[in-house]
């Protein structure tokens, strides 16, 4: 990585890991709902906010969710496009799904259906995909991009255009030098194609939340730093009042 920008905004993490980083990247952020996951999205996001476009795509947060997040840890989501896919897919295509199953219960056929009910609402193209890659193909510099979580895909995308997608997000880090982040907060679906993510992404990150007595303990894993074994560590992290910090602990 030729410049100092932050990798996670992080700096115990960002300094070991940034010089082994090549210009445009792609980060897998695995990690248990309820673990924090989300928290460290947003504040990759925040690290990038004054030096570079930053886009959050969120697929299970409200808008007004993802602004009083942001808020909450004193980051400014005024420069933050903030995308709901989530919305749109319901909006564009489940809706009208809804409807159609609707009008079958109470005995009116498709072409009635279409004819009263859907004659003004045009047939939609809508691809959950080609969202976010045509925002990405209007970026001609770097940027830095977030997918909070790959979940939603794997819930409406066969899992071999799950990994196309990653693809292509890479390969768009890679030709303009952005930096993106794709979190996963499940480990129940297709190995083989979570192990794809695994191999796509030049860094992954795993944070975990274990129970000891009354509390539970978090710690964030660096697994995989390019080819740089020697940068994997775990560390100690707790969740402050500006994000995720982190500490020594041993290997």
């Amino acid at each position: 990585m030729a410049d100092e920008s932050p990798v996670l905004g992080i700096p115990e993490i960002d300094g070991p890991i940034r010089t082994a980083l090549p210009v445009g990247w792609l980060a897998l952020l695995k990690g248990s709902t309820g673990a924090g996951g989300s928290v460290l999205a947003k504040q990759f996001a925040h690290a990038g906010v004054g030096s570079v476009p930053v886009l959050f795509y969120t697929t299970y947060e409200r808008s007004e969710d993802v602004r009083r997040s942001f808020t909450d840890f004193g980051w400014d989501p005024e420069d933050v496009k903030i995308v709901n896919l989530a919305d749109e897919y319901y909006e564009r295509v489940l809706v009208r799904g809804l409807e159609i199953a609707k009008a079958r219960e109470h005995g009116l056929g498709v072409e009635g259906l279409v004819r009263e009910h859907l004659g003004e609402r045009p047939a939609t193209g809508f691809r959950l995909t080609d969202r976010m890659l045509a925002d990405l193909a209007g970026i001609d510099a770097p940027f830095r991009l977030i997918v909070d979580s790959i979940d939603f895909f794997f819930e409406v995308l066969p899992a071999r255009d799950v990994a196309t997608v990653a693809r292509q997000i890479r390969h768009r880090c890679q030709t303009v030098g952005g930096q993106a982040m794709i979190t996963l907060h499940s480990a129940v679906y297709d190995r083989a194609t979570v192990a794809i993510l695994q191999n796509l992404a030049d860094v992954v990150l795993d944070l975990r939340a274990e129970p000891h007595l009354d509390r539970y303990v978090h710690s964030l894993a660096v697994e995989k730093v390019g080819h740089r074994p020697n940068l994997t560590r775990i560390w100690k992290a707790e969740l402050g009042e500006d994000g995720w910090n982190v500490q020594s602990t041993s290997r």
